[in-house]
């Protein structure tokens, strides 16, 4: 009974190692053939394997999407085209003035012993005509491991007449100049940042034009994939995703810390919704 009882702990030993394995090896992805370069001066150009500065035809632009720290530079792997049309930044359309957004965040962090788990959720409403702005995020921590703990905080974010004032779950306020692109504002702001209330640092790069999500076309995807350089690991990754018929931002995916105890974030934005619509709507069905 004893031999029985070590040789099944092994084998779910070995099996919670062979699990793992494979969870870091999907995220330690080298970087053998990752060889085209975009040109900083020129967002035409790139330097091919060779180390030759090729230009891409008929206004195309160089579309790596991999951003190595080591150099500072766009580098291209096997699945990415060199050469892209260029496209226009999906910028926040007029469906979003004065309209409620719903806002869903969850944020599972990883770290030796435990894991920490966010909810958020709330609303937000992005003004460009009258360049206002407000998210409204009430959010809990479940913080599991040997010293557990359960958290809650609301917090407040409102930009008016070119300040923004954030408020913390203690009632602090704090005070900043409004960001000089807030409006009439992207969907593709380099992280998902912008979502989140904790104190946790995220990786932004400016996102990148990555295709269509699928075969449909209908959702165009926009992000980056950031490593420390040739042959390193992937470090962080951002994406956002919009519905190329409206324009409207669905929802963000972010990794950081992929080499070791990842933070992974995902983001579910609703439709924009126009507050008296809405109550019109209600009232008819009643």
């Amino acid at each position: 009974t004893i031999m029985s009882t070590v040789m099944n702990l092994v084998v779910l030993s070995l099996a919670f190692a062979t699990s793992q394995a494979i969870v870091r090896g999907d995220a330690r992805t080298g970087l053998a053939s990752f060889v085209e370069t975009c040109d900083n001066t020129s967002v035409s150009e790139y330097t091919d394997a060779s180390g030759t500065t090729q230009t891409c035809d008929d206004g195309m632009i160089c579309g790596c999407t991999n951003f190595f720290s080591s150099d500072n530079l766009w580098h291209c792997s096997d699945t990415d085209s060199v050469c892209i049309t260029a496209q226009d930044e999906p910028l926040f359309p007029d469906s979003y003035d004065g309209a409620f957004v719903s806002v869903d965040v969850g944020i599972i962090n990883t770290f030796g012993g435990g894991v920490n788990i966010w909810n958020t959720s709330g609303f937000f409403v992005h003004d460009t005509a009258n360049e206002k702005e407000r998210y409204d995020a009430s959010s809990h921590l479940r913080s599991l491991s040997s010293g557990a703990y359960y958290q809650r905080r609301t917090d407040t974010s409102v930009t008016v007449d070119g300040t923004t004032y954030k408020v913390d779950t203690d009632g602090k306020c704090t005070t900043s100049d409004a960001a000089a692109d807030q409006f009439p504002g992207s969907a593709t702001a380099g992280s998902v940042g912008r979502w989140a209330v904790d104190s946790y640092g995220f990786t932004s790069y400016a996102d990148r034009y990555m295709g269509y999500e699928d075969d449909t076309k209908a959702v165009q995807v926009w992000g980056w994939t950031s490593y420390g350089g040739v042959g390193a690991y992937k470090l962080a990754e951002h994406r956002a995703y919009v519905d190329v018929a409206t324009g409207v931002l669905l929802r963000e995916h972010q990794v950081e810390q992929a080499m070791s105890y990842p933070t992974t974030v995902e983001v579910v934005l609703g439709a924009p919704e126009d507050v008296y619509t809405s109550f019109e709507t209600i009232e008819g069905q009643s």
